[in-house]
């Protein structure tokens, strides 16, 4: 029985040693570069834009995705009574304006010039005017924004803030607005768990 027990596995490897050993051979060279190196989520066989944004939405070809964005810029410069000239602290809301202007190179903007009721109503118009208008030059002067930009119009004092007859009613309404509103592309990014907005 022993014997038995001994030849046993002895007969089992002698009926696998007709079969032939197959190794695998190392034949098959990596030809594309499979990494992504800019974790996308694209390897790098495949990618046409090398530098995506950190959480970008991005398509096939690894370049990112935009989306249009609908954004405003309010502007508020207030002036003396019967004055268009420009305070210098305006010159720091200017300067945001610009910036933005600067950034958002599709939109155009329109300065609105007003007035207070007090004094006649054509010369109200004149004035507001020339307050849009000294609004309209310093971005143009002062920030190098393109003059075909920007617009100017006066409304005199047919657009009150406050229809009152105080110096703070008054004092509101002689001012400046501009109102721009401009579409922009930005980089879509991709939604995940964290995303807080």
């Amino acid at each position: 029985m022993k014997k038995l027990l001994i030849a046993l596995p002895m007969l089992v490897l002698a009926g696998c040693s007709s079969q032939e050993v197959i190794t695998m051979q190392d034949s098959s060279v990596q030809v594309n570069d499979l990494r992504d190196l800019d974790y996308d989520g694209v390897i790098e066989a495949r990618e046409q834009c090398s530098e995506t944004l950190s959480g970008a939405s991005v398509n096939n070809d690894g370049c990112p995705r935009d989306k249009t964005v609908q954004q405003s810029f309010r502007l508020d410069v207030k002036f003396a009574n019967d004055s268009s000239d420009l305070r210098p602290s305006n010159y720091a809301k200017l300067e945001q304006l610009a910036a933005f202007l600067s950034d958002q190179t599709d939109a155009n903007v329109t300065i609105e010039g007003h007035a207070s009721k007090v004094g006649n109503p054509q010369y109200n118009l004149a004035l507001s005017q020339r307050r849009a208008d000294a609004v309209a030059k310093a971005l143009i002067e002062d920030f190098g924004i393109p003059a075909s930009r920007v617009e100017a119009i006066g409304f005199g004092d047919t657009v009150l803030l406050l229809d009152e007859d105080s110096e703070y009613a008054h004092e509101t309404n002689r001012r400046v607005m501009a109102t721009l509103s401009g579409s922009y592309s930005t980089t879509d990014m991709r939604w995940h768990i964290f995303t807080a907005d």
